[in-house]
């Protein structure tokens, strides 16, 4: 109880912390932004035509970088937005046939103090580094935009926005170098026009804007003003002009693969050997569309998928990892209906072969992911701003052996035959960064007559202020079999909002149909849900006494079911993101059910619920200045339901310490208990084949610590180690039956229903980037899982027994080679002509 006390009185003073913020947020800012109606203009600059391309070497000592028009006279976007920044930025462009030419200055009178902490490619974000973004929209449509970072440690980073987000996935092989001298620290860049899509014009204009942060003093400052208050920035970009008279070039290009694996699985007594090739090929159908094929494809070196306890009546949602499924697929991500872990997934019937075993035989081998024969996807936009996307993927038969262990005769079953999965997908750009698309999802299985297809309808509409926005989305999903009555669902969502301003809102309602279902292509935890939701979100963004920002918001969610329309919850919340100016960050949430909630899922019986009573939850989150060598963020929470004395609680830290630019190490330590906690157990029939819904009283408890390592020896070359030990058990003292008044009532129930669940993982990754677009990478995996009825004595006796477990290990080294059209062509030019 004292426990208990000390969380109400961390609410109260909670309460106070989202109360400060109202009322002081009006105080002036200790440096006033620039007013000035020409500091905040769109602006443009010229790129200038050259004959000879400069070498890329971070010097810009070529003499014509010096005789290009300027983009500089650079303003802040935060701390202090549209205020003068620290010190000036100057970019140059420049352009031939072939390419774009990047030069830019950062003036620093400090340059021993810039920060420039080496990482792997795509990592900047997570590096303590100053860094320059340029960000480039050829269709200057205010929508899709090609961004390319770069660190003073030549660092890279690209990634590709659209009106759904970010694809931080997609790779363009490019150039860059990098120096820091007296005067600051420079970039020079080189970007092929076949890492673009542009249209096939005479003259061009290109929405650009170039974001440059000084990470020792969290400024950051853009060439053109960016209303931090307003969500919509690319509206406002300035324009490159004077690119012209440039096509786009053909574009082709193959990167074959190799990897060779040695292998020992759980059982086993000796270690496998085999090699595995294929190739991936992208090809431009035209100046704006692109097709990549992926052959005979190969995933054995993806990161090991965090396997948890599942404990709910839902799936397990996990990350795709694969490159060719995370690259360029922003298109298909409309709609949420495209899961893209589905294809290669654990076949559909992959339990059968347990339920079909006659005496004295047993399941010899099951595999746990079909084969992916190939993939291919187009994808591009066109000048009128037409996205279409296409995908279509195959796997092929898949199949479980089963053994006779008195004859050794064998025999196969099928666990999912061959499988044809297809993502088509129209976008069409609108004005004021809005859109509306039509995506179409099919899955096929030949043998078994049975097609699933779900078409979506989504657009968002704004206004040309963005001060008001409407979404849209509607959806009908369709199944048919053979000797069946096909199956439909619907789902639709509507959305208006304010996306811009101190003061912002949401309105929202989400409706999902009792019989909708994605799940063959897509990912959907639930149907028959509908949801109403009214966010208010209150933002400062000027600093203020020890304050840098802060955002307070308060959700508020009603939801029922859709057949009938039963209450299922109603939740309040509150939440509160402060930074301080001595860069350490606060995040607060509390919420509440007033009424509690009627939960039509956990019994896994249709027309049944479980009755959860009034609970209340709070969460806090600490992050130290992650400026700093040795960084701390902690994290912790609870969940209270005092009339069923249900009370759990979580807590996490995660200290890091970065011994120098090249090595850093953090260790992630994380604890819940859920105690005296209420969940379903297992579904029984009496005799008139009545539902006895058996639920259990139980603590379950889960620990899950990762340590990573990374240490970069240059930014072609770096070693990254991840473990992870993840146990939860779940110690069950007391049974019940659930009623049809969704409570409660004990009873006496024969099973034994402990367990403790064991999940082990290791990753060593060495990377090398020998040449553009080209690697050789070098993966040792282990990988246990242990999961039984009775629960550890300790973490550490659990931990041990653990390794003492099977385990799968595996050892590869993979070489891919990146071969473009264009280099091709060149060098066979320089030697025919070297031979003539």
């Amino acid at each position: 109880m004292n426990f208990f006390r000390k969380a109400i009185v961390v609410l109260v003073l909670f309460c106070g912390v989202f109360i400060h913020p109202w009322m002081i947020g009006m105080v002036h800012a200790q440096v006033s932004p620039v007013t000035d109606s020409l500091f905040r203009a769109k602006k443009t600059v010229e790129a200038k035509r050259i004959g000879t391309p400069p070498r890329i070497d971070g010097q810009l000592d070529e003499p014509f970088w010096k005789s290009l028009p300027v983009a500089g006279k650079f303003v802040q976007y935060s701390p202090v937005n549209g205020g003068e920044p620290s010190f000036n930025t100057e970019i140059r462009f420049a352009f031939d046939d072939v390419a774009l030419y990047i030069g830019a200055m950062m003036f620093d009178p400090h340059p021993d103090s810039i920060c420039k902490e080496l990482g792997r490619r795509d990592q900047v974000e997570q590096l303590n580094s100053d860094m320059i973004s340029f960000d480039i929209l050829p269709y200057d449509d205010d929508l899709n935009m090609y961004e390319f970072k770069i660190t003073p440690a030549n660092v890279q980073n690209d990634c590709k926005y659209s009106a759904i987000g970010s694809d931080i996935n997609w790779n363009a092989v490019w150039e860059s170098a990098t120096s820091i001298n007296k005067e600051g620290w420079v970039a020079e860049v080189r970007i092929p026009f076949s890492a673009l899509r542009f249209p096939a014009s005479e003259k061009q204009v290109w929405g650009f804007n170039s974001w440059r942060n000084m990470q020792r003093s969290g400024e950051w400052t853009t060439w053109t003003f960016v209303d931090i208050k307003d969500q919509n920035i690319f509206r406002y970009y300035g324009d490159v002009t004077g690119i012209n008279n440039i096509t786009p070039p053909f574009r082709l290009s193959l990167t074959p693969y190799l990897t060779g694996y040695l292998e020992k699985l759980p059982g086993s007594k000796t270690w496998d050997y085999f090699a595995r090739g294929g190739i991936d090929l992208r090809y431009g159908i035209s100046e704006s569309y692109t097709i990549d094929m992926m052959l005979i494809p190969d995933f054995g070196q993806v990161q090991s998928d965090d396997q948890v306890l599942n404990l709910t009546p839902f799936e397990t949602m996990y990350n795709e990892n694969r490159q060719f499924f995370t690259e360029g697929t922003e298109l298909f991500n409309k709609c949420d209906i495209f899961y893209t872990r589905r294809v290669g997934n654990t076949p559909k019937n992959y339990y059968a072969p347990y339920y079909d075993l006659n005496e004295h035989e047993i399941v010899s081998n099951n595999p746990d992911e079909t084969r992916i024969i190939n993939a291919t996807k187009v994808s591009g936009r066109n000048r009128n701003g037409l996205g279409i996307g296409v995908f279509n993927g195959m796997t092929s038969n898949t199949r479980a052996e089963i053994k006779d262990t008195v004859t050794g005769e064998t025999r196969k079953i099928m666990t999912q035959p061959f499988t044809n999965y297809n993502v088509l997908v129209f976008d069409q750009n609108l004005k004021n960064n809005s859109y509306i698309t039509l995506i179409n999802t099919n899955y096929y299985t030949p043998d078994d007559r049975y097609v699933s297809d779900v078409t979506g309808v989504e657009t968002r509409l704004g206004n040309k202020k963005n001060t008001f926005a409407f979404f849209g989305r509607g959806i009908v999903s369709q199944q048919y079999r053979d000797g069946a009555e096909p199956v439909f669902g619907h789902r639709y969502t509507l959305k208006l909002s304010k996306p811009s301003g101190k003061f912002q809102y949401t309105l929202s309602r989400d409706e999902i149909g009792d019989t909708y279902d994605p799940n063959d292509m897509g990912f959907l935890l639930y149907n028959n849900e509908a949801t109403n939701q009214a966010e208010l979100d209150y933002i400062v963004t000027d600093p203020f006494w020890k304050i840098r920002n802060t955002q307070t918001g308060f959700i508020s969610t009603y939801a029922t079911l859709v057949k009938p329309s039963s209450y299922t919850s109603l939740q309040f919340a509150a939440y509160n993101q402060t930074t301080f100016k001595n860069f350490w960050s606060v995040y607060l949430l509390t919420s509440i059910r007033p009424i509690g909630s009627d939960d039509y899922y956990e019994p896994r019986v249709t027309g049944w619920y479980f009755h959860q009573p009034l609970n209340y939850t709070a969460e806090i989150e600490i992050g130290s200045d992650q400026r700093k060598l040795f960084r701390m963020a902690t994290s912790g929470g609870i969940t209270n339901t005092p009339e069923n004395k249900n009370f759990s609680w979580w807590i996490c830290a995660i200290p890091r310490i970065r011994f120098s630019d090249k090595f850093t190490t953090s260790l992630t330590v994380k604890y819940d208990m859920d105690a005296n906690a209420r969940g379903w157990v297992n579904t029984m029939y009496d005799e008139d084949l009545n539902p006895v819904i058996w639920f259990g009283r139980r603590d379950v408890s889960t620990f899950n610590n990762i340590l990573s390592a990374k240490y970069t020896f240059s930014t072609k070359t770096s070693l990254s180690l991840r473990f992870r030990h993840y146990w939860s058990s779940a110690v069950y003292f007391g049974y019940y039956t659930l009623g049809h008044d969704g409570e409660l009532t004990p009873g006496v129930y024969s099973g034994e229903e402990n367990i403790s669940f064991n999940a082990f993982t290791a990753d060593l990754q060495f990377v090398w980037y020998f040449a553009p677009g080209s690697e050789l990478s070098v993966v040792w995996k282990n990988d246990i899982t242990q999961s039984d009825e009775v629960t550890g004595i300790s973490y550490w006796h659990d931990l041990d027994n653990t390794l003492r477990s099977p385990q799968t290990n595996s050892f590869s080294i993979k070489v891919l080679y990146y071969l473009d059209y264009q280099y091709l062509k060149k060098w066979l030019g320089k030697k025919k002509n070297y031979n003539g």
